[in-house]
C-alpha cells in the first residue's frame, strides 16, 4: 500500500457502507445527520463525485461539524481493497492473505469449445510437480476464447499459475474489458508462474491464444492451476 493512501486514509473519517445484518441495540446510537449535497471534492486537483460500486452518486454526510464519506467510496478512489467479514463484525483494509482459486468465493464462466474442471490427479503433473485440481478450456487462433474469474470481492494482486499443452500466448483483461497484463508466452508443457496486477478488479478473463498462422489444427487446452491466488 502506498504511504500517501496510507496517510490520506487516516485523516479522512468515514462511514463504512455495507449490508452487515442487524446489530445488537446496545452497539447502535441514534444520530442526527445530514446529506450535504453542497460539499464539492477535487481529486488530484480534478473535480471528483463520490460514486458507489454501481457508479450512483453518494452524498456525504455532516454530522456535527464533520464531513464522512463511506469507506467503500474512499477505498475505491484509493485504490485500496476493502472486504467485511459480517461474522467477525470485521473491516479488512489492504493486502490480507492470499486466497486461492479453491476458494468457495470463487466463480467461473467459461467461453471456449471445451471446459474442464480437472480433479484427476493424474493429469496434472507438471514440471515434475503433483498439483491437485485446475480449470482446463481451450485456445483459439484469436482471442475469442476465454475464462472469466470473479473473485467475489476487489483484489490488487493476481498470481497466476499456468500450463499450456501447445505453444501459444495469453493475455489478461478485467470485467470492463481493461488490458491488464502484455502478451505473454507460454511453451509447451512448461508451467508459467505470472503476476497480473489487478489494479483493484473483483474479475480477471484470460485469453490463450496461438495465432492464425499456426499449424495447429485443434484447440489445445489451457491448464489454469486451482494453486493460483489472488491477494
Amino acid at each position: 500500500m502506498k504511504r500517501k493512501s496510507v496517510v490520506l486514509l487516516l485523516l479522512i473519517t468515514a462511514v463504512f457502507c455495507l449490508a452487515t445484518g442487524a446489530y445488537a441495540a446496545s452497539n447502535l446510537t441514534a444520530i442526527q445527520a445530514y446529506l450535504n449535497g453542497e460539499v464539492k471534492f477535487l481529486k488530484d486537483g480534478e473535480n471528483w463525485r463520490p460514486t458507489d460500486d454501481n457508479g450512483n452518486e453518494v452524498l456525504p454526510i455532516t454530522y456535527e461539524g464533520t464531513t464522512y464519506l463511506p469507506l467503500r467510496v474512499v477505498a475505491n478512489v484509493l485504490n485500496i481493497p476493502v472486504s467485511y467479514n459480517d461474522a467477525e463484525k470485521m473491516i479488512s483494509l489492504g493486502e490480507g492473505k492470499n486466497v486461492s482459486l479453491y476458494s468457495k468465493q470463487m466463480k467461473t464462466e467459461y467461453s471456449a469449445a471445451k471446459f474442464f474442471d480437472v480433479i484427476d490427479k493424474k493429469q496434472l503433473i507438471f514440471g515434475g510437480k503433483q498439483y491437485n485440481e485446475a480449470f482446463a478450456f481451450s485456445a483459439s487462433p484469436g482471442e475469442n476464447y476465454s475464462l472469466k474469474i470473479d473473485f467475489g470481492q476487489k483484489y490488487s494482486t493476481l498470481h497466476l499459475i499456468v500450463v499450456a499443452k501447445a505453444t501459444m500466448k495469453m493475455k489478461v483483461y478485467n470485467g470492463a474489458k481493461q488490458q491488464l497484463s502484455d502478451e505473454i508466452s507460454l511453451v509447451e508443457g512448461e508451467v508459467k508462474e505470472v503476476n497480473v496486477d489487478l489494479k483493484g478488479s473483483q474479475y480477471a478473463e484470460i485469453h490463450p491464444y496461438y495465432g492464425y498462422n499456426s499449424n495447429l489444427s485443434d484447440y489445445p487446452l489451457l491448464y489454469v492451476l486451482k494453486d493460483s491466488f489472488v491477494k
